[in-house]
């Protein structure tokens, strides 16, 4: 299996605030979701996965190595 090497947030989040909720270590929601600057992605590869299938709108992206 393929690991996440890097996840960002394309335009269009209409800040549901669902990454967050089940991935607090790597998302944070305010006005805009965003990826934490220091968030741990090689320890967080499920969650993120997670998060990324609970996005309404499909703009958490992943890219993996």
């Amino acid at each position: 299996m393929e690991k996440i090497k890097k996840v960002f947030i394309e335009p269009g989040c209409t800040t549901c605030g669902s990454c967050e909720f089940i991935a607090p270590e790597v998302f944070e929601v305010t006005d805009v979701a965003r990826v934490k600057k220091n968030a741990n992605i090689k320890d967080n590869q499920d969650t993120i996965e997670q998060a990324v299938a609970a996005c309404p709108v499909f703009v958490i992206k992943t890219k993996k190595e």
